[in-house]
């Protein structure tokens, strides 16, 4: 497979629908997970503001891949550090560690 040089646009619509800009077909959750799986770039823009909205896109397919697999991969040790990470010095380099 061929990588793209740019990522795959997704429209999130009010109604929660996902359009898919590259090949004009709606998305949803499950098949995001496989793009991002397959190591597929893309970015989920609010169709209305135009936020990127992507890492909160992100963190729900995290959330129902636990639910959907019954374990936690992340920890809640580890994600309470996580948290403690915000504001302090080394937030900066937490992103480049993990």
């Amino acid at each position: 497979m061929m990588e793209r040089a740019y990522p795959v646009v997704i429209e999130k619509y009010g109604n929660r629908r996902l359009y898919n800009t590259t090949t004009s077909t709606y998305e949803n959750v499950k098949s995001l997970a496989g793009m991002a799986k397959r190591g597929e770039s893309f970015v989920v823009c609010d169709a209305k503001s135009g936020d990127d909205i992507t890492r909160s896109v992100l963190r729900h397919i995290v959330s129902e891949e636990e639910k959907k697999s019954g374990r936690d991969l992340l920890p809640l040790a580890f994600m309470r550090r996580l948290i403690g990470f915000y504001g302090d010095a080394m937030q900066e380099m937490v992103p480049a560690h993990l």
